[in-house]
């Protein structure tokens, strides 16, 4: 009786550890510090695999989705931290977003700046993610 008490805290312990990697779906909002304008944001985290992350980032903005370019995806499980960097076109113009957030085991929570490729500064605000339902 001990030893199947002992095999079922070890799966439990598993199941639990596995569902705090940061690997998944989630889908949540963002929200422009300056403008006020916000929409959806849904993001995948894929890894590791050989120690690199893939993601891949759709948006909203207008009432239209948009798909971007992934440039840079760092994750840091331990510290439970994500920054991605990716392109996207608007109104005739590339700009690249860069992301930064924290899991605190219920959901992502970050900030975000947009700029041109000169650098200059088109946009900047919060975002949050939780994790999608299976």
């Amino acid at each position: 009786m001990r030893q199947l008490t002992v095999c079922l805290m070890m799966l439990l312990a598993t199941a639990f550890a596995a569902d705090k990697g940061l690997a998944g779906k989630y889908a949540g909002e963002w929200k422009s510090a300056g403008s006020g304008n916000g929409g959806t944001l849904h993001f995948t985290l894929e890894g590791p695999e050989k120690g690199t992350w893939k993601c891949e980032v759709t948006f909203s903005l207008d009432g239209n989705d948009v798909k971007t370019i992934m440039r840079e995806v760092k994750v840091q499980e331990a510290d439970a931290k994500v920054e991605f960097a990716y392109d996207f076109d608007v109104q005739g113009a590339t700009v690249r977003s860069h992301l930064t957030g924290d899991w605190d085991g219920a959901s992502f929570k970050g900030k975000y700046q947009s700029t041109l490729p000169d650098g200059s500064q088109v946009d900047a605000g919060t975002w949050t993610a939780v994790r999608e339902l299976k």
